[in-house]
């Protein structure tokens, strides 16, 4: 814990993770491997994934990588605004607990998504593309509401 005290650690794990998510995101978006291996067709008589996976083969991936790197930049900036030596008792203790709920939700989203792709193959690849996307974006939400309020 002594680690999540110092904001220019915070600072380097959300850059590093984001311009992973974002390059993911932005680089397959549109990519003619990408588009190949999603379903083809509408597989499943479902709305939702059948219109996700029309998102993900028209290229629109690409606006989930920005608005990863806005909430980045937003959350870099407002670390930076505020000039914290370090963060005392009380922010790393909300902080942890954040990044705590964060990885039990992702923890637990697993066998769900697992049950989803043994149902139905067909859309391992948007299953997974969509926890990742829920994943990510929600952790860089919540951190972002933190620096905010602290």
């Amino acid at each position: 814990m002594s680690l999540l005290k110092q904001p220019i650690i915070n600072i380097n794990f959300i850059g590093f993770m984001s311009a992973i998510y974002s390059f993911i995101f932005i680089f397959t978006s549109g990519h003619m491997e990408f588009i190949s291996i999603l379903s083809h067709g509408e597989t499943l008589n479902s709305a939702f994934w059948n219109g996700w996976s029309n998102f993900l083969r028209t290229g629109n991936m690409r606006f989930i990588g920005y608005l990863i790197i806005g909430l980045t930049i937003a959350i870099i900036i407002f670390i930076l605004i505020k000039r914290r030596k370090k963060y005392d008792e009380y922010q790393v203790s909300i902080l942890s607990k954040s990044l705590l709920v964060a990885g039990t939700l992702s923890i637990l989203m697993i066998p769900f998504m697992m049950i989803l792709v043994l149902s139905d193959s067909n859309y391992a690849v948007e299953i997974i593309f969509l926890f990742a996307s829920v994943q990510w974006v929600s952790v860089l939400v919540s951190y972002l509401v933190y620096v905010i309020k602290f």
